[in-house]
Parts: structure tokens; sequence; C-alpha cells
């Protein structure tokens, strides 16, 4: 099994601490991205609107997510010495390939699980994004951020 990631928030005040962290970042980039793309002072205010600074910084916080790499039956091996049950995964993909991504969220009792055959580090983006949305995306949107 191996890590890949930097983040990996025990509770909901880490991770909504992460998140606000990554608003600024998130900002940088899409004015460097802008700037690369030729925009103009109008253009950047016509185009770059909040939801456009929200998206990057909900993908930019999720892809600093940890996310552990490994075989089916490591990923087995783990659940089993966690404090997680079966029922606290969601599994995304198909039971018929041999490797899974996960990623653990202990303050809401789950576990994100992708499975995939080849490409860890596609899998892992899409296991990223897909915890952002179950997980995390409801967490700080209701908190209001």
């Amino acid at each position: 099994m191996e890590t890949r990631g930097t983040f990996a928030p025990e509770t909901r005040a880490d991770a909504l601490e992460r998140y606000e962290e990554v608003g600024p970042v998130a900002q940088v980039v899409v004015r460097e991205a802008t700037k690369a793309m030729s925009f103009d002072a109008d253009e950047y205010d016509e185009r770059v609107t909040p939801e456009v600074i929200r998206t990057a910084r909900d993908a930019t916080f999720a892809e600093l997510l940890a996310v552990h790499v490994g075989e089916g039956d490591e990923f087995d091996e783990w659940l089993a010495a966690s404090e997680f049950d079966d029922e606290d995964v969601v599994r995304i993909g198909s039971d018929n390939v041999d490797n899974v991504v996960w990623h653990p969220v202990p303050f809401a009792d789950a576990v994100i699980a992708a499975t995939y055959q080849e490409e860890p580090d596609a899998a892992a983006s899409t296991l990223r994004r897909n915890a952002f949305g179950r997980v995390y995306r409801e967490e700080f949107y209701e908190s209001g951020r």
C-alpha cells in the first residue's frame, strides 16, 4: 500500500481550515491562468465569476487529499484493521479489477473507494473528486463557506 497526497483531515474543523487556506491559492491560479490566456481586465471581470473561483478552490482542495493506493486485498486488510465498517464504504467502479484507491473521512464515518486496473493517478484523481462531491462539498457549503 502506498499513500499519495498531503492532507487527510481527521475532523471537520481540520478540513474547513484547509479549505479556507486553499482559497487564496485558487484565486492566484485562476488569475495567472487568465493572464496566460491574455484576458484583459474587462474579460477577467466578465468571465471569472465567484463560481469559477469556487470550482478552482474545490479542485485544489480535492487534489491535495491523501489517498491510499493498493491491491484489493490490501484494502480489505486496511478496512478490517480500521475503525470503519463495510457499510461505511462508498464503492466506485468494477468489482472485477485488482486495485483500489481509497480515502477515509473519519468525521463523516465514510470511506470513498474506487477500483481500477491500471492508471493509479487517474483513479486517485477520480476518487478525490468523488470524495469532495460526496462528503466535503456538503460539509463546506452547509457551513456557509
